[in-house]
């Protein structure tokens, strides 16, 4: 790694490596997180882009219960927006294990770096199966029309609706020092 990279993360405080390098679920840590991400949003994509490689560079993401992946794909796209498909969970911040997605999809959407947002069920419910659920995520794509869609923040069922079209993927993965854009 190039020297001066090292001293610059130097200075990252200690809870990004503990949120956004690690595959992160506690609480906690990610209440910690988000309110440094609430605080100054550019600063947290600034910090984030340090902490990122990108093989490929998507303009679009599935987003999940991990909020890492939306700020990832912000920071290798900063200062240009981003298009987003999530689930309703998420979109409206129903669920529990929604709140930090949620939250985080929301601050860059009131500041303009989320231009998008298509919202469909990602899993199958009662009264969808999941040929449907394929077929909606489908429709999501067709309206955002990326060139590039990262897909690690979905269900399988999203990996296999997008790998179906001839949409360029990527796969987001942080390793334990930082987070890795992977052209699939």
């Amino acid at each position: 790694m190039d020297k001066a990279k090292d001293v610059m993360k130097l200075d990252i405080p200690n809870i990004w490596f503990k949120a956004y390098t690690i595959y992160q679920k506690d609480p906690k840590v990610l209440d910690k997180w988000i309110k440094i991400v609430e605080e100054n949003p550019i600063k947290a994509l600034i910090t984030a882009k340090e902490l990122t490689t990108a093989e490929i560079i998507p303009d679009a993401l599935t987003l999940g219960f991990s909020p890492q992946i939306l700020i990832a794909i912000l920071a290798v796209n900063y200062p240009n927006p981003v298009k987003v498909i999530t689930s309703p969970e998420v979109a409206q911040g129903t669920h529990p294990v929604a709140k930090y997605s949620h939250q985080t999809l929301t601050i860059y959407k009131e500041i303009g770096l989320v231009k998008h947002i298509e919202t469909t069920p990602m899993a199958p419910t009662n009264q969808l199966a999941p040929k449907q659920v394929i077929e909606e995520i489908k429709k999501a794509l067709k309206k955002l029309n990326p060139k590039i869609i990262d897909i690690s923040g979905g269900t399988q069922l999203v990996a296999i609706a997008i790998a179906q079209t001839k949409t360029q993927l990527t796969y987001t993965y942080p390793n334990g020092r930082q987070v890795k854009v992977y052209k699939i």
